[in-house]
């Protein structure tokens, strides 16, 4: 499957299951993801979590969380 069809995937749990579910939190976390990575890096690495049991995950570096603001690295935990 490729990362694109595994994204569509998550989108569509998110909108069947609605707010507040997991899988809407799940949705809004790989939207997010592609607005620091972009496209080609967040469906490569949807890919890799998928083969490897693991899931994409929000993180901040050490300088941006003293200015606050929202994350800005996507890593796979």
């Amino acid at each position: 499957m490729s990362g694109k069809e595994i994204f569509d995937r998550y989108q569509l749990a998110a909108l069947k299951n609605g707010l507040g579910s997991h899988e809407f939190n799940y949705g809004n976390i790989l939207y997010q993801a592609l607005r620091i990575e972009g496209e080609e890096k967040v469906f490569q690495m949807l890919e890799l979590a998928e083969n490897t049991g693991k899931r994409i995950a929000l993180a901040y570096s050490a300088l941006h969380t003293e200015s606050g603001g929202e994350p800005n690295m996507v890593i796979l935990v």
